[in-house]
């Protein structure tokens, strides 16, 4: 198959794009809530009728280049799973929760299994939205920067138990080209991260 331009698309970028995307069985929903578009516009990409803006093509670019690794995946999903640490992971745009460690759902006090591929944007904190707002002039999205801690207030009870005093986002891309954010708490502020 013949490989993008890392500087635009050009007049094969739609037929490529479709190959690739069908190649690594990714649909085209799956792929538009990845790159923060409707299914829509990916259909127009790949018809030709649209090109899409230089972010999304930078991330279709990294994510057609990058070698699939789907045992990497499963490691981090089990890493993840047997941590100590309060720790769970979330699609980065949508913050869905892709999978949580037992001390985080001990923390939330309640069974995490409805909570699975639903945003937890709803329990954010002051702290997480004020954080959520830094990110784009920090570069996140655009790969400026890969982590950030701050400060957040507890929370007892509802609507979900947050104990972190300090939170640490990572952020680092699945086999599949998803954006996703490790989210670390700490009782004390970490050193050397």
């Amino acid at each position: 198959m013949k490989r993008l331009s890392n500087s635009s698309p050009d007049k094969d970028f739609g037929r490529l794009l479709r190959q690739w995307r069908r190649a690594s069985d990714i649909k085209q929903s799956r792929l538009a809530d990845i790159l923060g578009v409707t299914q829509a516009t990916v259909s127009r990409w790949e018809s030709g009728a649209q090109s899409p803006a230089p972010l999304q093509y930078g991330l279709i670019h990294q994510m057609m280049t990058r070698k699939r690794n789907f045992r990497l995946d499963q490691a981090i999903k089990r890493l993840v799973l047997h941590s100590s640490q309060r720790v769970h992971l979330i699609e980065d745009r949508s913050h869905r929760l892709l999978c949580l460690s037992r001390p985080r759902e001990n923390e939330w006090q309640r069974d995490s299994t409805p909570l699975l591929g639903t945003s937890l944007w709803c329990f954010a904190t002051p702290e997480i939205a004020s954080a959520e707002k830094s990110l784009h002039d920090l570069g996140w999205h655009e790969d400026q920067t890969d982590h950030l801690t701050f400060e957040n207030s507890r929370r007892e009870g509802a609507p979900l138990r947050i104990v972190d005093t300090y939170i640490l986002w990572e952020r680092f891309f699945l086999s599949d080209g998803t954006a996703v954010r490790l989210t670390t708490g700490f009782d004390q502020k970490p050193v050397h991260i």
